[in-house]
């Protein structure tokens, strides 16, 4: 039994059965043990993400931070920075295209994890005096942020809760996790930890309650919508955006995901339990955009763009056409990553983009 396993097992025996939540802050956060302490992403890991594809979406959010810099000081805070790739392709593409944001430019890694912080900072190494690092997004003074607040792939990555449908008592109930047998097994909470938590996920149409089936799974992720919050009330000028796989919250209840959204990868592979290989697979689950949304313009944002990535990344390639300065030579190469980006068959429609503004 390794050594993860045996930590959440004892909290088990110490208190009953747990959260989905909390089982997987365990599995994917624990310091030294969990997954995202040594995952490794692209071809050669578990998962693959729009970074992995190459360089060019940080060359194409490079050039929309510069346009949407104004020419003035520009704050960029990444969250979720992985190995720091697209930050030092977005930087590079300042350096190079942008040239005049540099004086005016500092950046900041929002990275709990210290073994991610020095990945990070051996990969920007060359970008050193523009950098810093906090531990969380609260760190980060109310309204002190005048640039771009972004992450890729960061919120489906968050804790979240797994609730059942129970048709009799039109009610949710939520999934713990358990040990018996010497595995992980789950079982019904007998009081929802979700239930004092602030979430429009439990929030469903009557008719719709009317036609949900028996056992109907969803997802709950108060953890993505407050951190959502608190990167807003962080920004006093510009943009907070957001890449995720994701849907708007009435998609969540379409027939095809009577079992949910929670998904686990080994070796980019889905796995069918994701409660096995802790701490060796990745977990994952669809973002609710519509709660993210409510949420921004809670804290006084403004909705700019709520769209695919093929949408969002498109607008920018027609804009790069028309100051071909301030963009590379669009070669055989970065049209290749441009269709992988965008192509609906890859990743430009199962990705999203949120984008909101002060």
């Amino acid at each position: 039994m390794n050594l993860l396993v045996e930590r959440i097992r004892e909290e088990i025996a110490g208190r009953g059965p747990i959260s989905f939540a909390r089982f997987m802050e365990h599995a994917l956060y624990e310091p030294g043990l969990g997954y995202y302490e040594k995952a490794v992403v692209g071809r050669q890991g578990d998962y693959f993400t729009s970074v992995s594809v190459g360089g060019l979406l940080g060359e194409l959010l490079g050039f929309q931070f510069g346009q949407w810099s104004g020419g003035d000081a520009l704050h960029l805070v990444e969250a979720g920075a992985h190995d720091g790739r697209l930050m030092a392709d977005i930087l590079e593409s300042l350096r190079c295209h942008w040239p005049e944001l540099l004086p005016r430019l500092s950046c900041r890694i929002v990275e709990p994890s210290l073994a991610r912080r020095a990945q990070q900072a051996q990969t920007l190494e060359r970008f050193q005096d523009k950098i810093a690092w906090v531990g969380a997004v609260e760190e980060i003074a109310p309204g002190s942020v005048r640039g771009v607040i972004y992450s890729n792939e960061l919120l489906d990555a968050m804790p979240v809760h797994r609730l059942g449908w129970d048709e009799k008592q039109q009610a949710w109930f939520e999934w713990g996790v358990a040990w018996e047998a010497d595995r992980f097994v789950w079982q019904r909470m007998a009081e929802p930890e979700i239930k004092a938590a602030r979430n429009q996920t439990l929030q469903i149409p009557q008719a719709m309650r009317a036609v949900l089936p028996e056992g109907f799974v969803t997802i709950a992720s108060p953890r993505a919508a407050e951190w959502w919050h608190h990167a807003a009330l962080r920004l006093a000028k510009g943009c907070l955006m957001t890449f995720d796989y994701g849907f708007a919250a009435e998609e969540f209840y379409s027939p095809q995901r009577v079992d949910g959204t929670l998904r686990a990868y080994h070796r980019h592979r889905q796995e069918q339990d994701l409660l096995a290989r802790v701490g060796l697979q990745d977990l994952t689950a669809a973002v609710n955009f519509t709660v993210l949304q409510a949420m921004g313009e809670l804290a006084g944002l403004t909705t700019r763009a709520a769209q695919s990535q093929e949408q969002f990344l498109t607008g920018i390639f027609a804009r790069t056409l028309e100051l071909p300065g301030r963009f590379p030579e669009w070669t055989a190469e970065r049209r290749r990553q441009f269709q992988t980006l965008t192509h609906p068959e890859h990743l430009g429609r199962s990705h999203r983009v949120l984008v909101q503004g002060r």
